[in-house]
């Protein structure tokens, strides 16, 4: 089975699929070896546990034809160290939004902030976009670098029930 595949030497993103999100359920020994890559050192990262998966699942159900705007595997030296992806295809204005989780572990070694170029490169490929979203929230200053370092301008704030008021930021093509 051939995987779609984004690849910048250093840095890989692999598209989920049902089948990987199955094997990742029955554990991460499983995803590596589909993979073909190295075990991570912990397994999984924040964000992405068992109701993760469901809502990626349900996403690549909901859009068949656009396996490109779900999830997406991260792997950074040759080992799994996170996942990133979007929130499915683009809107009717061409908006995107993206989200990335790197293990604790491998953060603060580049691979959320290529992960995130890889997502750049990805979405603004495709003609119907317009303008890449992310949301972190005021705590996460980690994730704010690395989206003003791929780009990102502050867009506003949101406030959300469970979370309080999360910070909005955009890269327009």
């Amino acid at each position: 089975m051939t995987l779609l595949t984004i690849d910048s030497g250093e840095i890989a993103l692999i598209a989920t699929t049902l089948r990987l999100l199955n094997l990742e359920t029955a554990g991460a020994a499983q995803l590596v070896a589909a993979l073909g890559v190295a075990a991570p050192v912990q397994w999984p990262p924040e964000f992405n546990g068992e109701a993760y998966r469901d809502w990626q699942r349900d996403l690549l159900a909901k859009y068949p034809d656009e396996p490109g705007f779900a999830g997406w595997y991260v792997i950074g030296s040759g080992e799994l160290v996170g996942t990133a992806g979007f929130k499915g295809p683009p809107d009717v204005a061409g908006r995107v939004e993206i989200g990335y989780s790197i293990i604790a572990p491998r953060q603060r070694r580049g691979f959320a902030s290529g992960a995130v170029d890889l997502l750049l490169r990805h979405a603004f490929a495709d003609p119907r976009v317009t303008q890449v979203l992310a949301e972190t929230l005021p705590a996460g200053l980690a994730s704010q670098a690395v989206l003003r370092r791929c780009g990102f301008t502050p867009a506003g704030t949101r406030v959300e029930d469970e979370d309080g008021d999360v910070l909005r930021f955009a890269r327009k093509r």
